[in-house]
């Protein structure tokens, strides 16, 4: 899942491990963190396939140095091409790509906002279609109205918030075109 972010990191040139474990990090909800534990061994497989290269700088402190290949580049592109898989990873995919969006052409920019568009609109007549079943539980089981009122009140922030996001990225198409 890391490769896309890593390699999208490393189009905009070469980095060392602690300065793209800060990138990756940055990219994740706020309270996830990568450990090196993830990281190193994501770098070591990229480099195993070819797709970077790491060269030891050891001027003052030895720092290990990550740089992306024509076949990194190309599994880049190839990466921010793949629909986004519609499972748990779903958002994490969606924000890499769009922190990587600068680094394909317009038309790619514009499929992939698209997709994500299209993400939040079937989210969003999820929440608009759940909100409405609990308000008519509501009022058939007057005795849970309470309970009722939190989970309408929950699903009006996410239908806010997948409205605010349609209307970011609606902008951001307009800007591309």
């Amino acid at each position: 899942m890391y490769d896309l972010l890593l390699l999208g990191s490393l189009i905009t040139g070469d980095k060392t491990g602690y300065k793209l474990q800060k990138i990756v990090g940055s990219a994740l909800q706020p309270m996830r963190k990568v450990s090196s534990g993830v990281l190193y061994p994501s770098l070591e497989k990229l480099e195993l396939d070819g797709m970077i290269t790491s060269t030891v700088h050891e001027e003052g402190r030895k720092t290990k140095l990550w740089h992306i290949t024509e076949k990194g580049i190309d599994r880049f592109t190839q990466l921010m091409k793949e629909k986004i898989p519609s499972d748990a990873k779903r958002n994490d995919m969606i924000h890499f790509k769009l922190r990587s969006l600068d680094s394909v052409e317009v038309s790619e920019q514009i499929k992939i906002l698209e997709e994500f568009q299209a993400f939040i609109e079937k989210d969003l007549a999820f929440y608009q279609e759940s909100q409405v079943e609990m308000i008519g539980k509501s009022e058939r089981f007057p005795e849970n109205a309470e309970r009722f009122r939190v989970i309408i009140n929950s699903y009006d922030l996410d239908i806010q918030l997948a409205n605010t996001k349609l209307a970011w990225i609606k902008k951001q198409i307009e800007n591309r075109k």
